[in-house]
């Protein structure tokens, strides 16, 4: 970031159309709903998603606090958008140094780009802290390239892997069959897995009820405001 410029990722400019394609499945333009966005990077989501869901609160956090001004400068013109917190998913909630505005109360949570390039401690506190800050029926959205049973395609996939476990031995592509027993272990359950560009994925949790076995797939989120037919938010 220089000059109160904010700093753009390729990545995140790539996908980001692909990404809000998925949410509109679930969620309605003027629905009202909360969201917290762990891994936020610049804000290059938080600004995209957050300007077509202009009724939705949005609360995004990163754990690098270079970016959090990034974040700011992206958002700046968005009400709906709140102050970044600084936050380590592998803590536990109780250990983190800012907590959330509504614990327990979030309709949403979104994670981008970090199971992959980060310490497997973190794929649990995702899991684990997202249990504790969805309301039940919240849905948990997560992205990016993942093994599938057990095998990493296609090549492409592979050497990117290879090339992460290089940089760090604790990154790596998680395998998806691995992340539903960790978030089913959490009360989170993988109901859908969506193909995307590039040979990524998007994977759509839900917290169930304790004790719930349902297997009903993801639909419009149940809490719409029935009286926000008229587009005001």
């Amino acid at each position: 970031m220089t000059n109160n410029v904010p700093r753009n990722y390729p990545s995140a400019e790539r996908n980001q159309e692909p990404i809000l394609k998925v949410l509109k499945q679930f969620l309605g333009r003027t629905d009202k709903f909360k969201v917290f966005e762990v891994a936020a990077g610049t804000g290059q989501h938080a600004k995209a998603f957050s300007g077509h869901f202009s009724c939705a609160s949005w609360e995004p956090s990163e754990y690098d606090p270079s970016l959090l001004n990034d974040i700011k400068l992206h958002c700046k013109n968005l009400k709906n958008v709140k102050s970044p917190l600084l936050v380590d998913i592998s803590k536990n909630l109780d250990d983190w140094l800012y907590l959330p505005q509504h614990v327990g109360k979030y309709d949403v949570g979104i994670c981008v780009n970090m199971i992959h390039i980060s310490p497997i401690e973190c794929t649990y506190g995702l899991f684990k802290n997202m249990a504790k800050l969805l309301a039940t029926g919240g849905l948990l959205f997560t992205y990016g390239p993942y093994a599938v049973d057990g095998v990493i395609s296609p090549q492409s996939n592979v050497d990117f892997h290879n090339s992460l476990k290089s940089r760090n031995p604790e990154w790596g592509l998680r395998d998806i069959n691995f992340l539903k027993e960790v978030s089913a272990a959490e009360g989170l359950k993988l109901e859908m897995v969506i193909d995307m560009p590039s040979n990524n994925k998007t994977l759509v949790f839900r917290q169930l009820p304790p004790g719930s076995s349902s297997d009903q797939i993801a639909k419009r989120l149940s809490y719409v405001n029935n009286n926000n037919l008229n587009g005001q938010c």
